[in-house]
């Protein structure tokens, strides 16, 4: 008897095709940092019910039903979506998505990096939501629903249009977006941290890295952390650490942790008011040589032609 292959886990993008250029006739408005994605359209050539393979995102996504039903799964947690329904996801989380309709549903993919460097917003200062909580999918109210629409019509016509600005636009109105959803919600939201240990360790490995590149960024710690580290906040052994990220979310705590770096980097780069040799001591690098071939191995640029070509003056 064969054994059972394990499933392959894709990148969404992969996952669903939606990356090309024939725009919102593919149901896809936008590109990997962020879009606007219109299921009708995106899901219009398939039989009902339709499922995508597993994946895993990078990215945050938010689903916005108005006349659809189907069900998701987050990390072997299930939730039906219904008609009314609103939810969001947070980046490495192992997804699984069956539409048994849809009508009118919509949805929004954007990267911590873009709301940061276009936007100005931190997430984990303005939204906590986004990155400590297990969302379950939220019953919204009519009115609600129609505020939520008005912005993303505007997210639409912006991604339409060619300017200069468009990034710099979409990332506010995304912001507002997540204003809105935060004032309906999460209104007076806090991070609460339980005094025995949490057992969704994702969860709090996220927490703490997040809580650590805040804190090189305000200049308050100067080294780099391993996963080791993170292993020894959560009381854990730091094999069986990454073990459980590299269930949870197909990468090794070492990418995880390079992926956060190279986006602060990205972000820091792009402000002049830092020299290459302060972001490399600022991300805990000891050498600047040892930033520039992290740099450049992750992007095929070094520090200099990266910043060449995207600082902006």
């Amino acid at each position: 008897m064969e054994k059972d292959k394990k499933p392959k886990f894709t990148d969404f993008y992969e996952t669903v095709e939606i990356m090309g250029n024939d725009g919102l006739s593919n149901g896809h408005l936008g590109d990997e940092e962020f879009s606007f994605v219109n299921s009708r359209l995106l899901h219009r050539d398939h039989t009902f019910p339709w499922s995508t393979p597993l994946f895993y995102t990078t990215f945050f996504s938010i689903g916005f039903l108005i006349e659809a039903h189907g069900q998701i799964i987050v990390d072997k947690q299930q939730f039906t979506v219904k008609s009314g329904m609103f939810f969001v996801n947070k980046p490495g989380e192992l997804q699984q998505l069956t539409w048994y309709s849809v009508q009118e549903s919509y949805g929004l993919l954007f990267t911590e990096e873009f709301i940061s460097k276009y936007a100005g917003i931190s997430i984990y200062k303005t939204f906590p939501f986004l990155l400590f909580e297990r969302q379950v999918p939220l019953q919204t109210s009519v009115e609600f629903r129609l505020e939520l629409k008005k912005i993303l019509l505007l997210i639409v016509q912006e991604l339409e249009r060619d300017s200069p600005l468009q990034k710099k636009i979409c990332a506010n109105l995304l912001t507002r977006f997540l204003l809105k959803v935060k004032q309906e919600y999460w209104e007076g939201y806090k991070i609460h941290t339980s005094p025995d240990r949490n057992p969704d360790i994702l969860k709090d490995f996220t927490q703490n890295l997040e809580y650590h590149y805040d804190q090189l960024l305000k200049g308050k710690v100067n080294r780099t952390l391993y996963i080791k580290d993170y292993a020894e906040m959560q009381q854990l052994h730091e094999n069986y650490l990454s073990s459980v990220l590299k269930e949870k979310t197909g990468k090794t705590g070492g990418q995880l942790i390079a992926e956060k770096t190279l986006s602060t980097a990205k972000i820091l780069m792009e402000d002049s008011r830092f020299s290459i040799k302060e972001i490399s001591y600022m991300l805990g690098f000891s050498y600047m040589s040892y930033f520039s071939i992290f740099f450049k191995k992750h992007t095929g640029l070094s520090p200099v032609e990266y910043r060449k070509k995207n600082l902006k003056i």
